[in-house]
Order: C-alpha cells, then structure tokens, then sequence
C-alpha cells in the first residue's frame, strides 16, 4: 500500500515514519508534503493508495486539499490534534482519523479498518459531508447530517432524524425517523457516543443505548426505569444516568 503525508509539523512525520516502519510492513511511505501545494505535487506524482492528512495547516484545511482533486482515487486518514468539534467533524463524514500524538496502539487501530475498508475509497459526497461539518465546527456550530457507512453502502441522515443508536455486539444499530429498513453500522456504540457528546439532545443512558431526547415521550420510573421513545419502543435507562438525564430533560 503505496502512502504519503501532508502534515505541516516534521515530527509528525517522523513518528508516522517510525511507527509505520515498527509494525505496518504493507505501508511504503513514498513522500511527505507540509502543505497544500506540495500535498498537490505528491498527489500528482505518486498516485498513492492512502493519505495521512493534517486537518489543519497554514495557508489551508485538508478538506481545501481534497476540494482541488475533485475525486479522490484514495483513502484518508485525518490527522488532527484533540478537538472535540474536529473529531465530530471527521465523524459526520465516516471518515477514519488519528488523534496527535499519535502512538502504536491509536495507529494500529486505525490501519485495521484502513485495511478493512480502503477499497471503498472516499466519495465526493463523505468529504463534502465532513468537510460542512468541519467549516460549522470553525465557528462552534455542530453538523447538522452525518454519513453512515453499511454493507448496503452509504446513507446521510440528518441529525435530527435520529432516534437512538444501539449496540448490536461490536455493530450499532441506529434508528431514524425515515429509516424503512435495519441501519446496522460496522462501528462500536462507543464511537458515536464520543461523536455525539457535544449534542446537547444526545445522551448515553446505558451502556447499549445512546437516545436523541427530543423524541422521549416519557420516563418510566417501574422495572427499573426505562424510557418509551415516539416509536414505541422501550430503552432502558441504568441507575447511574437516571438523575442527570432526568435534569437534562427539564432543561430542553
């Protein structure tokens, strides 16, 4: 798998490099770029199979780096310094990223499902996507769709047609109010919790169930306590979510 990074900070070139050689043998780094116009130029010369893309750089985003090449032929993986909004942003596209600094374990995990899912690509539509949500994110605003990745292909959702997410072992089903069929995402409840942790109207109720409050129609306090949602369906809410969600239902 034949690689580049655009990254305008040498170390972290340097420690891709390192990491990469230690561990990745079926990643050829084939040349590094600090900035745009030279992220171009590799693009042009070596046609690589992936990208390591700095989010943001002087004199432009990585998102403006993929707007010039119109259709990538490649995978991305973002890189991107611990942002709560830029990981929303990089999220909402379905898009793999790395967090600085980047170590062996966050790098391995990420190669799994580059490995897993680079075929695939990256379609104009999940940039664009991620790239909306990363221009709101710039001015504190959150995403309003999100791209959801299945064995049937890619669906955008807007967010406010979600009902809740579920876990399904290490698969996630997630319910919209749209959605006429399953919507089974090959990714851990954990990271859509992580990615919808700056929605005031999203929050974990326990440890198999992530709830958009807007569509609760009532709290149950018997059997434990559980949560009826506008379709019908129960949730159950564990003890130690009960009295914050409670406090943030008052507050809607």
């Amino acid at each position: 798998m034949k690689a580049i990074i655009v990254d305008d900070e040498p170390q972290s070139h340097e420690v891709l490099k390192k990491l990469l050689a230690n561990g990745h043998s079926d990643v050829q780094i084939a040349g590094g770029a600090f900035n745009i116009a030279e992220g171009m130029k590799l693009l042009q010369k070596h046609d690589p199979d992936l990208v390591f893309l700095d989010i943001e750089m002087p004199g432009g985003s990585g998102f403006d780096l993929l707007e010039q090449v119109g259709m990538p032929g490649f995978y991305v993986v973002f890189i991107t310094a611990h942002n709560q909004y830029a990981v929303s942003a990089i999220r909402s596209g379905a898009l793999d990223y790395l967090l600085k600094p980047v170590t062996s374990e966050t790098l391995s995990q990420a190669m799994d499902k580059v490995r897993s899912k680079y075929q695939e690509k990256l379609s104009i539509e999940q940039w664009k996507v991620a790239f909306e949500a990363f221009q709101l994110a710039k001015q504190r605003r959150l995403p309003a769709r999100m791209t959801l990745s299945t064995q049937e292909g890619i669906h955008y959702i807007p967010v406010n047609e979600i009902l809740r997410f579920e876990a399904d072992g290490n698969q996630t089903e997630v319910f919209t109010t749209a959605a006429k069929k399953r919507l089974i995402a090959s990714v851990n409840i954990g990271e859509y919790v992580e990615q919808f942790e700056p929605y005031p109207s999203f929050m974990k109720v326990h440890r198999s169930h992530l709830v958009n409050l807007f569509f609760i129609e009532k709290y149950v306090r018997s059997d434990g306590g559980y949560l009826v949602m506008t379709d019908g369906t129960q949730v159950p809410v564990s003890r130690g979510y009960r009295d914050v969600l409670l406090e943030r239902l008052e507050q809607l």
